[in-house]
């Protein structure tokens, strides 16, 4: 499995199928999605659509979101990394965004900065995507 970042605390690698229980764990907890704008899934099955999903963009694009795991605990606590959008998206076309999503019981740990950090990093020094972040 490739592993793409590594923090003190963190690795950031690859999303498969070994980790469908993780994801569903996280995204079907209503909270998570408070803010996000769609609704927590109901199945298994939308869960591996994600991850299908997801390993395409990493064939199509050459990135994608990545697993975002304890170094302690070796523990999937959530998801981040950089995401390339090819259509227009609020009068942007061609740029990367930079998402994450944890399980509550890891927010407020600083994770998700630590591996924001790690995900543009990646971007500009690995991709050197200076002029496509928007």
């Amino acid at each position: 499995m490739n592993v793409f970042a590594e923090t003190e605390r963190l690795l950031l690698r690859e999303i498969d199928y070994v980790d469908e229980a993780a994801l569903f764990e996280l995204d079907s907890d209503p909270e998570v999605h408070r803010y996000v704008g769609n609704k927590p899934v109901q199945s298994i099955e939308q869960i591996q659509l994600v991850i299908g999903f997801i390993r395409q963009q990493y064939l199509d694009n050459g990135i994608g979101r990545w697993a975002v795991v304890e170094k302690k605990t070796t523990d999937l606590i959530g998801w981040a990394g950089l995401k390339l959008f090819k259509d227009q998206v609020n009068n942007h076309v061609d740029f990367y965004e930079l998402g994450y999503r944890f399980m509550k019981k890891h927010w407020g740990k600083g994770f998700a900065t630590e591996a924001a950090k790690a995900s543009i990093d990646y971007g500009f020094n690995t991709l050197n995507a200076k002029e496509l972040f928007a």
